[in-house]
């Protein structure tokens, strides 16, 4: 099996993209953030990983990590015991890893094997649910309509934004509400659904060949159960098809039954289970700066 570091995204996806593509709602995430490092987009200080893993010329496990972010992993199908080889090269180049993203049995898989070796626990911090949409159905019956957020709404979606982050990616490393909703206008969308003012937002930023990802989706507490998330999503989401989009991914929380049963009302269909990891240190790492 041969194990090959990318120096840069555009290398890494020469050998990711055909494999990956036959799966491309699946495979949406290390895609799309792959695309976007290629692009120009940066996470952080330091720089982003690549790695593949390759038996006979053909893909078995890809990961990217952006610093600070968790590591995404794919492996296919039956090849877990690739990610003891993987494990082999990050434990040398990325030996504070802390977590590790993707395909629930994936993830899963790579946290235990990461944890026999290294002294740190692996807690859930979410099991997710990847959905995918090719025709909308509108909620009816909501009041309101679907906007483009503007310039005068950014106090406004900072502080929404600062929930959804709370809410939903408390794990994540801190970032500045008021600059991520400036990135989404500036390089992707955001809409609002406004029912006498605003009352919900969601946003796509993030995409790969053929789909759109949908994200930061959010209702103030005070606006909730009145179908606004619903409708604003579905709204978001019949847009990015008319622009040209075969298909809108998103991801879902398990632990939040009413969300994954509005977007299924909506037209999202469930792709595959996936899940999020943090490596918490125990023992002699405890302490060490």
């Amino acid at each position: 099996m041969k194990l090959t570091s990318h120096p840069t995204a555009t290398e890494f996806l020469a050998v990711v993209e055909g494999p990956l593509m036959h799966n491309e709602a699946r495979n949406n995430l290390i895609l799309g953030i792959a695309g976007r490092v290629r692009d120009g987009r940066r996470y952080g200080d330091d720089p982003p990983l690549f790695l593949t893993l390759a038996a006979a010329g053909k893909l078995v496990v890809a990961a990217i990590r952006t610093p600070p972010y968790l590591l995404i992993v794919h492996c296919e199908d039956g090849r877990v015991e690739a990610l003891d080889l993987a494990i082999d090269h990050l434990m040398t180049v990325d030996p504070h890893l802390p977590g590790v993203n993707g395909e629930a049995d994936v993830a899963g898989a790579f946290a235990r094997r990461w944890t026999s070796r290294v002294p740190v626990r692996a807690d859930l911090e979410r099991a997710m649910r990847i959905y995918v949409l090719y025709r909308v159905a509108r909620p009816v019956g909501v009041p309101g309509r679907m906007r483009p957020a503007r310039e005068e709404d950014i106090d406004l979606l900072a502080d929404w934004m600062e929930g959804f982050q709370r809410e939903a990616v408390p794990g994540d490393p801190p970032s500045d509400p008021r600059r991520v909703v400036r990135r989404f206008l500036d390089t992707g969308t955001l809409v609002l659904w406004d029912d006498g003012g605003p009352v919900s937002m969601a946003g796509s930023s993030r995409g790969s060949e053929h789909g759109a990802a949908v994200s930061a989706v959010y209702t103030p507490p005070e606006r909730r159960r009145n179908g606004y998330a619903s409708a604003c999503v579905a709204g978001l989401s019949q847009l990015m098809l008319d622009r040209g989009n075969a298909f809108c991914t998103l991801y879902t929380d398990l632990a939040n039954a009413t969300s994954n049963k509005i977007y299924q009302r909506i037209g999202y269909r469930p792709v595959c289970d996936a899940a999020s990891y943090r490596f918490v240190p125990t023992g002699s790492e405890v302490g060490e700066g």
